[in-house]
């Protein structure tokens, strides 16, 4: 059926070609003349599909090792639609079933026994599999069995399952409020899809329609933001900065909204970004939102001397990570995320702290924050950064799951930089 091909389309894209789910459906989408209930369900199945590639997968394959990848993404979507979703109906799948492995050359005899074993309720997981082991985890919960063993060796088996498990419930769509403008209260009370967030000036946004598509979000009265990131933000005491604010990144954040609008403008804030692209994007954002003293550089940590001429009393580093806050977000994170992309982020990580760190005053403070459960990006590379600067001394760190109260997967570390003894300024 006409569904099941445009999902495979999809699929193919993002499979071999590595597009992005949202620009793969966008794609095939627009060479098809669709009704909306097909593009939702196209979208459904290409979702369901991705979210349990795995598994799906690993039953096909079971039966049919013999076919190709092409051929195994169709029965992929099949089974997906009979176990998780249920979109269309099962008779009418299982008609599409036959007729496709009959072109594919498969017996009557092994076609029916694939639809039998894969019938909604039907278990998918081979019962040789060890339970609880990376490989039966792997399967249930979609995520590499080389990440699941890195988790546990990081925080422990409990904490990995509890991870698992929180990976599979949907995101909170939390915003900070533009309180230069309005509050929660006024929010919330004019708009049914917002109820107050569970800390200050924040919502949580309900609704089903996209929340760029919404009024108060194009009227740039709240902006996304996770919730960890606004309750370490919110702890700053910003009224020990007396000079100015820097922000690297190398990975967009919103962060160059949500200090100005928090200190209402009282501290001139520096913005250095990598892309020109996020410059222009970020300088459309500052003014949108009505922010004064923000200044957007487009550079590296390595050449940001060149725009940043004095020292800061506090420089915060948003440097590219694994991002596995995303994981619950992005059904294709696993098709797109390979593991041989750690080791280079990690340089990146280390490198951009370095340099970043030589712009802070005499008693300032350095903060670093990566969106990842890793602790080689995240404990492991402040504590060897703390050794090779000794000038520095770690005040504060804290790593956010997704189970915890705030749902995030964070990383986040505040370093002091020691002042220098009188002697030491003297050259003695």
């Amino acid at each position: 059926m006409l569904e099941l091909v445009l999902t495979r389309k999809v699929l193919e894209k993002i499979v071999f070609e590595k597009r992005p789910f949202s620009d793969a459906l966008t794609e095939v989408f627009s060479s098809e003349n669709l009704a909306s209930s097909q593009l939702s369900l196209v979208r459904s199945l290409s979702s369901c599909t991705l979210h349990h590639y795995r598994l799906l997968f690993h039953h096909v394959d079971r039966y049919f090792p013999m076919l190709t990848i092409e051929e195994k993404l169709y029965l992929m979507i099949a089974v997906g639609n009979n176990v998780f979703i249920k979109r269309i109906e099962a008779n009418i799948i299982f008609d599409a079933l036959r007729h496709f492995l009959k072109n594919a050359h498969v017996s009557e005899l092994d076609s029916e026994t694939f639809c039998e074993a894969s019938q909604a309720g039907s278990p998918l997981i081979n019962p040789e599999l060890k339970p609880n082991s990376p490989e039966y985890l792997e399967l249930k919960f979609n995520t590499p069995a080389w990440l699941i063993k890195m988790w546990t060796k990081h925080f422990g088996f409990p904490n990995t399952l509890k991870i698992l498990n929180a990976n599979n419930k949907p995101v909170v769509q939390a915003c900070r409020v533009n309180t230069q403008r309005t509050t929660v209260e006024e929010l919330t009370k004019a708009y049914p899809s917002l109820t107050p967030g569970p800390i200050p000036h924040t919502v949580i946004y309900e609704g089903r329609t996209p929340l760029k598509k919404e009024r108060f979000f194009q009227e740039h009265l709240l902006f996304t933001q996770r919730l960890a990131v606004t309750e370490i933000i919110n702890q700053i005491n910003f009224d020990n900065v007396h000079g100015q604010l820097l922000i690297v990144e190398s990975r967009p954040q919103a962060l160059y909204l949500e200090v100005p609008i928090l200190t209402q403008g009282r501290i001139p804030l520096n913005v250095v970004t990598n892309s020109i692209e996020r410059k222009l994007a970020m300088q459309k954002g500052v003014q949108e939102f009505g922010l004064q003293w923000v200044t957007v550089y487009e550079g590296t940590a390595e050449n940001m001397v060149t725009q940043i001429s004095q020292p800061q009393d506090m420089v915060l580093v948003v440097p590219q990570c694994s991002k596995f806050d995303l994981i619950r977000s992005l059904p294709d994170f696993f098709v797109q995320f390979q593991q041989d992309e750690l080791d280079p982020l990690i340089h990146e990580q280390t490198t951009m702290l370095h340099h970043a760190s030589t712009f802070v005053e005499q008693g300032g403070l350095l903060f670093y924050g990566v969106n990842t459960l890793n602790q080689k990006e995240g404990a492991w590379l402040i504590k060897q950064f703390c050794e090779t600067h000794p000038e520095f001394t770690l005040v504060f760190e804290k790593q956010y799951f997704p189970f915890d109260t705030w749902k995030t997967a964070l990383y986040v570390a505040a370093l002091r930089k020691k002042k220098a003894k009188v002697n030491d300024a003297a050259g003695v």
